[in-house]
């Protein structure tokens, strides 16, 4: 089989890789798992934030915000956003982080509310008064439906004419003739353009192909669901955190989200909770609020990719002719999925820059796998 573009990974990114690039040529998506989406993509708390501390990332946040919020003619029949906001609330002393936190939030032209106690316990009534002075509270994020947004962007893709592939698992990456071969056991693919964006699999991908990796760590996160307490209205509560990063709450259909916002690093593959980290999530979500957890009705674990400056990658190198990345989103590859899905379609297709990237402050070279300070070879 002979296409354009093969793109390896169905996860988000490679999703809306195929769904923007399926606009210039032929386009095979190729998936090892039975279904798209299933490691990373499928295991988030799927908040639309801009409080993103890498710059660059943050901006390509805040660039895809336009596509979420209206999408294209045809794209999706439900909303892909609705309204939740976003709380980070601290002790006194942590003033200054917050102010950080708002800052961030004020450069790409968030809105940002530095409030009170009282104001950020209004928001969020199961705080411990003791355990919190003020807080930064960001309106306009947003729950993300991602079945939505990542079936828009196959059922796009697909009515562009794109192959969509699962059940391959690759086995070998070839350069010959000017065209990348993929083979897997019982088909091959050859294309003159191949976009890695594998997640955390990247790097593999990336030394199956005879090149030397970016630098992709993963990371596991692990997340819970509890009961609702009868003494509590949640639905109008936003995403809450605390500003040391050691526990976040959010309101889900029948029930809240819990997790330690752990970030531990560990090897690609298919990850599972650990004891300990939803104990000490319970731990601190009940030492800093009146919630009481009890038995966790779910719990799951997923993997959060980084390159070594946090910040996202699309392009190519000098020593990897028609090899493209996507990868090292970081936890916001479902966020920043339509301006990255924008930027690496640009550059695959050759085409101009897109202006609401320009105007935003983000370049090609900000993204580029060749920037200075990317880890290589690890």
């Amino acid at each position: 089989m002979k296409v354009d573009i093969v793109i390896v990974g169905g996860g988000i990114a490679g999703a809306s890789a195929a769904y923007f690039l399926s606009q210039h040529g032929s386009v095979a998506l190729v998936e090892r798992e039975e279904h798209f989406s299933y490691h990373s993509s499928g295991r988030t708390a799927a908040q639309f934030t801009v409080g993103i501390g890498a710059p660059t990332m943050r901006r390509m946040a805040q660039a895809s915000r336009c596509f979420l919020e209206t999408p294209p003619e045809g794209f999706c029949t439900h909303p892909i956003l609705t309204p939740r906001g976003c709380l980070t609330v601290a002790k006194a002393g942590k003033e200054g982080v917050l102010r950080r936190l708002q800052d961030n939030l004020a450069s790409v032209g968030a809105r940002a509310e530095y409030l009170d106690k009282e104001a950020a316990l209004s928001l969020f009534p199961a705080l411990a008064a003791d355990k919190v002075d003020a807080g930064v509270y960001e309106p306009d994020a947003m729950d993300i439906d991602v079945d939505v947004l990542l079936q828009g962007y196959l059922r796009g893709a697909k009515a562009r004419g794109a192959a969509l592939l699962t059940r391959a698992s690759i086995e070998g990456i070839g350069r010959e003739n000017g065209a990348w071969a993929v083979r897997w056991q019982g088909g091959e693919i050859s294309a003159p353009i191949l976009v890695n964006a594998a997640g955390a699999w990247a790097d593999e991908v990336t030394r199956m192909a005879g090149l030397e990796p970016i630098g992709i760590v993963p990371y596991r996160r692990t997340a819970f669901t509890f009961a609702l307490q009868k003494e509590f209205d949640t639905r109008s509560w936003p995403h809450v955190g605390s500003v040391d990063y050691n526990w976040y709450v959010k309101p889900e259909p029948g029930c809240l989200m819990g997790s330690l916002s752990d970030a531990v690093a560990t090897q690609p593959g298919d990850v599972y909770p650990e004891d300990l980290d939803v104990a000490q999530a319970i731990a601190n979500i009940e030492a800093d609020t009146r919630l009481h957890v009890g038995r966790p009705l779910s719990q799951w674990a997923g993997l959060r990719s980084f390159v070594a400056d946090r910040n996202p990658v699309a392009g190519t190198r000098p020593d990897a002719p028609g090899f493209f990345w996507l990868a090292g989103q970081g936890g916001c590859g479902i966020l920043t999925s339509p301006a990255m899905g924008q930027a690496l379609a640009a550059l695959a297709a050759g085409h101009e820059w897109p202006g609401d990237l320009a105007g935003i402050g983000v370049s090609a070279g900000d993204l580029s796998p060749a920037r200075e300070g990317l880890a290589q070879g690890s």
